[in-house]
Order: structure tokens, then sequence, then C-alpha cells
């Protein structure tokens, strides 16, 4: 009896995230027989199967994989995945377990001869430029950065070949992506060949953009403030009636992302929560976790890209204030003269020799006298959602000596 390639390819977007698929949810808290302690696998994700099994099908975070069940009966599949360890009987409905059951029985491909050990798709290219700008380029655009809901795709491909394999073939959970599997395994290969050539983000673009989500992501994003406050914030804090300030990630962790050991230690700002400071040069993905996690819930109300770029910024973008601040007198260790030049070309066109132009802000040298630590951040990466330039990618010297210029601006009109 022909196998319905339609049931397959739908039970590996269930592999993927049957609670997206499916548009059922997941328990609330993690999958009985998740085996990772301490994991910042967030309780959702310990019930994909994709979470356990791996991309490759052979395991995952010390499960075994599904590689053996390949060929086997359905439905003695869909027995498995109704007993006391995998407990999805009265998670998913018959017809979804059937197709899950499909695809582990005739969906898996051996992704050992499609990507060769270093990632790379083990597949000829030349070729395959036409059928990504007629297939994929309309979604994704021509160098795969269109859609903020994913990273670009160049940057997937090359970092987690083997789920991107997966979703050319079977097509992405809740999502309206062609699946290629009756075009084969190779075909596939061969678009991940090609994907992977693909541009990366910049860095410093992912960082800054990162570094203003942190400042107020609401607004960067053009995202609608939230009327709720954030289920984390005490509600004994001084901003607690204010929704859209307790979303807000400086809010709790400072403009010195130093948190309750730093300039937030006091004060209306203070939350008794830590920083950031110890999430420097952590992996980006570990931090995405934690943005999903039950705490933060950023998933919720940002997109992955957007998610990506603030974990990028968290790792990679923080300044060390206290080496550049006097955190007892906020003097910044900087050269004022140095930096008039720099001031009076790229800052005054807008905020005035004096710094006193835009009336609808305090004068700068009050600002960045009374708050440099968040005065360096916007030096350093902007407002968010307005055009003042991101000075980042500058000799950090001359941010601190631009700090200090400001710091020498009248305070009063």
């Amino acid at each position: 009896m022909a196998v319905d390639e339609g049931s397959v390819v739908r039970g590996g977007r269930l592999y993927d995230n049957w609670s997206i698929e499916s548009k059922n949810r997941p328990p609330n808290g993690p999958h009985p027989a998740f085996k990772v302690k301490g994991s910042a696998v967030s309780a959702a994700d310990s019930w994909r199967c994709s979470t356990c099994h791996g991309w490759d099908y052979k395991g995952n975070l010390g499960h075994v994989g599904i590689r053996n069940r390949q060929g086997s009966d359905p439905a003695a599949i869909v027995a498995v995945l109704k007993n006391d360890s995998h407990r999805y009987g009265g998670l998913m409905s018959e017809a979804n377990l059937l197709d899950l059951a499909n695809f582990v029985s005739h969906g898996q491909v051996d992704t050992q001869k499609l990507i060769e050990a270093e990632r790379r798709a083990k597949a000829n290219v030349s070729s395959y430029e036409q059928f990504y700008g007629t297939i994929c380029a309309a979604c994704h655009g021509s160098d795969g950065s269109r859609l903020r809901d994913v990273a670009p795709i160049g940057d997937a491909a090359r970092q987690r070949p083997h789920e991107v394999l997966h979703n050319l073939i079977n097509g992405h959970s809740g999502d309206v992506m062609p699946p290629l599997s009756a075009l084969g395994g190779d075909f596939a290969a061969r678009m991940l060949a090609y994907v992977q050539t693909l541009p990366s983000r910049s860095m410093a673009v992912s960082i800054t953009h990162g570094a203003r989500m942190y400042d107020n992501w609401q607004v960067e994003t053009g995202g609608r403030p939230q009327s709720l406050p954030h289920p984390a914030y005490p509600p004994t804090a001084y901003f607690a009636n204010d929704a859209a300030m307790t979303w807000r990630c400086k809010e709790c962790h400072g403009w010195d992302y130093a948190g309750k050991q730093g300039q937030y230690a006091t004060g209306h700002h203070a939350t008794g929560i830590k920083g950031i400071r110890d999430m420097a040069g952590a992996d980006p993905a570990r931090i995405v976790a934690i943005l999903r996690d039950g705490t933060h819930r950023f998933d919720a109300v940002l997109k992955s890209r957007d998610l990506l770029d603030l974990a990028n910024f968290v790792s990679s973008g923080q300044i060390d204030m206290n080496a550049v601040i006097d955190s007892k007198n906020g003097r910044a260790r900087g050269d004022a003269k140095r930096a008039g030049a720099h001031y009076r070309t790229i800052c005054a066109t807008c905020h005035g020799a004096d710094g006193q132009r835009i009336i609808t802000a305090p004068p700068l040298g009050r600002v960045a006298r009374t708050n440099p630590w968040e005065s360096l951040h916007k030096i350093a990466n902007g407002h968010p959602n307005e055009n003042m330039p991101a000075l980042r990618n500058l000799d950090q010297q001359l941010l601190v000596d631009i700090l200090s210029h400001l710091q020498a601006l009248p305070e009063t009109r």
C-alpha cells in the first residue's frame, strides 16, 4: 500500500513542533522523560520530538534517536507515542499521531549521506540559484534575510544544516512553506548547499538593533506597548503600574547592565533583579532560550530575528561601564577636547553646539552627567526607532571621549 506523502511531511512538521502544527498547547511543565536537569531548554520545547531525538534523528541531549524505527509499522509507532514514556495520547488526535508515525517510519533521510561532518551540504550548487529564486525567494528574499520571523537563512543553513534540511523537505510547523519532499532528498540537499552560500547578516547591525531593543523593544520594533506588567517585574517596585516600562530590559538590568549590583541597586529603578554582565560571551542560542523561558516570555512578543539580535547584544555588545565611567561620581574616563571635532560634526547637526537644540529633550550636558551609563549606551547604539547614528564600530575610547565632551556642555538652557 502506497504511503500518503502528505501525511509523511505533515508528520515531519509535527516532529519539529507538534504544538504549533496542531495548534494545541503543550503541558505547562517539562516532559517527564526529559533528562537534562538545569538545561536552558524551555518546558514547551522539552515536549518537541526534535529536541530529544535530534534533527539527524540519532538522538540529542542524552536521548536515543528514532533511526531504528525507520520502516516500522506506523500502528506500532503510534502505540509507542501513547506509552508512559512519551504520553502524547491525550495531546494529539489519532490523525496527528498517525501522521507523526508515518514520518518516523517513512520520512527520515540519512543526513550523513547528504551533509558532511563540517556541516557543508554534499552537493553541487551551480544550477540551484534558479530554483531558490523561483521557489524560495518570494518569501525569504534574494539574500535570505527578508523574514524577521526567522534568522537569515544563510546563517541558519550554515549553523544548523540538519534542521534546515528537515524543514526544506517537510516545511515549517504551522506555516505555508512548501515541502520539497516529492523532489527527493538529493534535491533538498542541493538547495541546502545553495542556501549555505547566501550572505550573513552583519553582526554589528544585529548587535546595534539588539541594543536598541534592550533600551525599548516596543518602540524599536514598532510593536504595541504592553498593557499588562511583565510577570517577573516586582509588584512593589516603583514602575509596577507602568506596564510598558516593566517590559523594558534596561528597567530590570540597568544601563550599566549590572542590575542590583550596579546603579539600579537603589532608587526608583531598583527591582532586586540581577544584571546581564555574567552573560557576556555566552552562546547566543543559550541566551535566546532564556529570553523565551517562563521568566522572560519574550517569545510571545518578539520575532525570532529580534530575539537573536537581542541575544547577540547581550553576548557581544555590552560595554564594561565600570572600566570607562567612575561608578561613584559618574565622570567619564575620557578626553573631552579630543572629541570636540567629532561632536561638532557628528552630533551637533541635531543636538546643537551646546546640546540644547532638541527642545523636547533635556540638555545633553544634564543627561550625560545625571545618567552617563544611558548616554554611553545610546552613543554606541542610537535611540530606538530613530535616525540617530550608532557609533559602536568607532574606537570605544573615542565614544568615552564624546561622553566626556557631553558632560562639559551646559546643564541648563
